[in-house]
């Protein structure tokens, strides 16, 4: 056991090493802090945005969903291709906008287009309110594996304080440049822990072959899609399909992401980069399946990956692919922690609190947020936890809303804000009513929220004046980015 927690020593502590290179680099202004400068390079961009994407909804949740309903998550392998494209095409445009414009946060673009409080309130709150359930269960599930691989000498609480503390830290010595620096370590660990699990496990099991030949005469059933709208047919497929990608575009994180490359031909590259690290998910399916046939009536599931290596595999082992399974978590926590504080900072403290506070003050403000919204998160962890895969869903399923006046403001000129507000408001409305009172499965509550926010935002701004000064706008944006792609073909 001593060595099983030195290696989650090492595991835990290695980001404030690399927190404590950057702290050296960095300047006390928020485009450092929360953009490195917009001089972010390749390597860190991808993996920033790979490990911040492949959070615990798409390690032990994904996993999760394999074993109780069977090949529905494997949607994953398409939706990683679309998140990839996705954010070429509009992280493109974004990245341009902001370099040229000095956006910081989300609301910083529609404010510059649209100058309406009450659109980037909405937008703020939305993307605030539903990044929280997403990073409360990334903490709770890196905390519960430390538990579990400690033989909970470390209880899951303890481990959890831990895990914030260590963020906190990081985050204030060196500001995205650590996080970018941690998120290497976290993305090279993740991609050696899910596929050595997945292989190592089947192998107890015989081998893909005999295991899924097992699979298919003991549990045929697991192995197809269900049938009409139930939470396993195609229709499901096709809404998480949409819905998750979208989620994480619009997620704070990815936001800051694309304000933060240095060279646009960053993400010309990102699509492929993104879509082979999909070889990933090749870990959960092997996982699963090993789990069907070595424990075919699992009830808790969340804990099915923990569970499997601590009770087949030594557990030097199983506590080295028990810390990169973590690290999908802790990866994604600290982006949305960083994400937040900057959404605070910069779309709430300086618009709202104390407008045009010295840059020097704001990055002040900027770490108090990161420690206030950690401890929320705590908090609210503490309280419910909840189940990976629903608290997942309903986080992008909120922030996935976004989309809808993204576009509108990249690319439609009769956009109005009001219209912006009013489908975003009736989206999250409808969202909320469907999940929490109709109990109805999260990806089809969430479409059929966005259908409803993308035809009022439509009608309302077919019938609305829309201001000739937000039209320009729009049109002046997308007239200086095709300008630039000409100039640079030419």
């Amino acid at each position: 056991m001593t060595i099983v927690l030195l290696i989650i020593f090492v595991f835990t502590f290695i980001p404030l090493i690399l927190a404590e290179f950057s702290r050296g680099r960095s300047t006390p202004d928020l485009e450092d802090f929360f953009l490195q400068g917009r001089r972010m390079p390749l390597l860190m961009v991808f993996f920033t945005v790979y490990a911040t994407w492949y959070s615990s909804f798409a390690f032990l949740g994904s996993t999760a969903s394999l074993y109780s309903n069977g090949p529905l998550y494997m949607t994953c392998f398409a939706w990683n291709a679309l998140f990839g494209l996705a954010y070429m095409v509009l992280g493109r445009r974004l990245w341009f906008l902001g370099k040229t414009r000095g956006y910081l946060t989300p609301a910083d673009f529609f404010d510059d287009i649209f100058h309406s409080d009450m659109l980037n309130l909405i937008i703020t709150l939305v993307l605030t309110v539903f990044t929280l359930p997403y990073l409360m269960i990334q903490l709770y599930a890196g905390a519960y594996i430390i538990e579990t691989v400690s033989g909970a000498l470390i209880p899951w609480r303890a481990a959890g304080l831990i895990f914030y503390l260590v963020i906190i830290i990081y985050l204030w010595a060196g500001g995205i440049r650590a996080l970018a620096l941690t998120d290497i370590f976290y993305g090279l660990l993740i991609f050696f822990s899910m596929l050595a699990s997945g292989f190592i496990l089947i192998e107890k099991t015989g081998g893909i072959r005999k295991t899924f030949a097992d699979i298919a005469r003991e549990h045929a059933d697991s192995l197809v899609l269900g049938s009409g709208f139930s939470d396993n047919s195609p229709w499901a497929w096709l809404c998480m399909f949409i819905i998750i990608p979208m989620g994480a575009l619009m997620g704070p994180p990815m936001w800051l992401r694309a304000y933060s490359a240095e060279k646009e031909k960053i993400f010309k590259i990102m699509p492929l980069l993104l879509t082979s690290a999909t070889i990933l998910y090749l870990g959960p399916v092997l996982i699963a399946a090993a789990a069907k046939v070595l424990y075919p009536n699992l009830e808790q599931t969340d804990n099915l990956i923990p569970y499997l290596l601590v009770n087949n595999v030594p557990i030097i082992t199983a506590t080295v692919l028990l810390c990169g399974i973590a690290a999908t978590a802790l990866s994604t926590a600290n982006s949305q922690i960083h994400a937040l504080a900057a959404i605070y900072t910069v779309d709430i403290h300086n618009r709202y609190i104390r407008r045009g506070a010295p840059e020097r003050q704001l990055v002040g403000i900027s770490k108090r947020a990161i420690l206030i919204l950690s401890g929320l998160a705590y908090v609210l962890m503490l309280k419910n936890p909840g189940v990976i895969i629903d608290m997942g869903a309903l986080g992008m399923g909120g922030t996935a809303q976004v989309i809808v006046p993204t576009l509108g403001a990249l690319f439609w000129e009769r956009s109005s804000s009001r219209a912006m507000a009013a489908g975003l408001t009736a989206g999250i409305v409808l969202l909320c009513f469907l999940c929490f009172v109709c109990d109805l499965f999260t990806p089809y509550a969430a479409v059929l929220s966005l259908i409803l926010n993308a035809l009022i935002f439509i009608v309302l701004s077919f019938f609305l004046n829309v201001d000739p000064a937000v039209r320009a706008s729009i049109a002046d944006h997308k007239k200086s980015f095709n300008q630039r792609n000409l100039q640079r073909k030419g």
